[in-house]
């Protein structure tokens, strides 16, 4: 269910909670049992928390669905993200709309969340919560642009040596 839920409370959570801070949604919870997350009861701001602690699981289903709708590697898009672009920028750059990843992350964690609620991994009410959040979290990682990725001033000093 943790892995399921990261990457079904986001793909588009994902990145925007994950990636980019905190996001809360009303009705989730998350407790820990020998190193696994659950979702039993609701309570305010968990699925935040639990997006921190999956946000390397969420964050790579959010560059696979992304740059696959752009029609592009990973690499590629992880590369150009680096750079200081947005995933919106990219996406133009490749003639795609960002409305049309926006979609691609909202039916890909849509999905995800509607099979764990199918498995009774998941209940209906915090799905209803996660699906009420999708196309905002989505939006808001789409056009979030990433600081450029810069090394570490001791790598640039050994590499010149």
């Amino acid at each position: 269910m943790k892995r399921l839920l990261a990457t079904s409370a986001l793909t588009a959570a994902l990145a925007a909670g994950a990636v980019l801070g905190a996001t809360s949604v009303a009705g989730a919870t998350t407790t820990r049992t020998h190193g696994a997350a659950t979702a039993p009861a609701p309570h305010h701001g968990a699925l935040a928390v639990w997006l921190r602690a999956h946000r390397k699981a969420v964050r790579q289903e959010a560059v696979a669905v992304s740059a696959s709708t752009i029609g592009i590697s990973r690499q590629q898009l992880v590369a150009e993200l680096r750079t200081g672009k947005s995933i919106a920028d990219v996406a133009a750059e490749h003639n795609v709309s960002s409305q049309r990843v926006i979609d691609a992350l909202v039916t890909a964690a849509d999905a995800k969340v509607h099979a764990e609620v199918t498995a009774g991994k998941l209940s209906a009410a915090h799905a209803q919560a996660i699906d009420a959040r999708l196309s905002k979290l989505a939006a808001k990682v789409v056009d979030h642009v990433f600081r450029p990725h810069t090394p570490p001033a001791h790598a640039t000093a050994s590499a010149g040596s």
